[in-house]
């Protein structure tokens, strides 16, 4: 059994003061797509598929946590504004932070959207992290999603919800509680998953990681898993998380 552990993240903000009551519980995707399953179809069902079934295997969906609708205003010189457009009147503060990123694809914005989620694990896992195709969320009308895979046991960093607006897009729309990531771990052994309370010294610590690339150039992962183990930052972090477990 490996167990996989998970927060909400937020960096230069208190996560419990500001967001933490918005975010919602991981849900198992096959649980979520199967609630339509046309239990008529008995032959020829893809939910009855072992390969499909298989592939669903610790497959999670991370939901967003509230409604937004932006508009970027890029400046020429790098950066921008973000702007709310009809504010959702039930939202009190409608002007989450998001910003607008140096440009990784030429003509076209890169957004943080300034949501993340942490995992570790006690065992070796790759995370591997995608667009929810086999939903219709809103958010990916004007962008997409850029995935991601790490080993969650030997990096202890927050993945953002990192968006790729498409060409000339410059709004971008997200309703509360659409799935918009999928979260697959790559492992052998059965999934445990358990929440946990981000301290301080955890955010610290995931903030080292962060940072690291910005006093040294790495090649590889391999690499950035060498220096976290040579560390021994590996053992302090496991044993806070897992003395901080919310959800069993």
């Amino acid at each position: 059994m490996t167990t996989v552990y998970w927060s909400p993240w937020y960096q230069g903000e208190e996560p419990y003061i500001e967001h933490y009551l918005t975010h919602f519980p991981l849900e198992k995707v096959y649980d979520d797509l199967v609630k339509n399953k046309d239990n008529n179809n008995l032959t020829d069902n893809f939910f009855n598929c072992y390969a499909f079934k298989s592939f669903c295997k610790n497959l999670y969906s991370v939901k967003a946590p509230y409604d937004v609708n932006w508009k970027f205003l890029p400046d020429p010189n790098g950066g921008g504004r973000v702007e709310s457009i009809n504010p959702n009147p039930n939202i009190i503060d409608n002007s989450f932070v998001a910003s607008i990123k140096q440009p990784s694809v030429k003509g076209s914005l890169t957004i943080n959207y300034s949501c993340n989620w942490i995992f570790f694990a006690d065992k070796p896992v790759q995370i591997q992290t995608f667009a929810p195709w086999m939903h219709d969320p809103e958010i990916y009308k004007t962008s997409y999603y850029v995935p991601g895979m790490y080993d969650i046991s030997q990096w202890f960093r927050p993945f953002e919800l990192a968006l790729q607006m498409k060409p000339g897009q410059t709004t971008l729309k997200s309703y509360e509680g659409e799935p918009v990531v999928y979260v697959k771990f790559h492992s052998d052994e059965p999934i445990n998953i358990k929440r946990f309370y981000l301290t301080k010294n955890l955010i610290n610590h995931s903030k080292s990681c962060m940072n690291l690339k910005g006093f040294k150039r790495f090649q590889n992962l391999r690499k950035l898993y060498k220096v976290f183990n040579n560390s021994f930052l590996r053992n302090r972090i496991l044993k806070e998380i897992q003395q901080n477990v919310i959800e069993d």
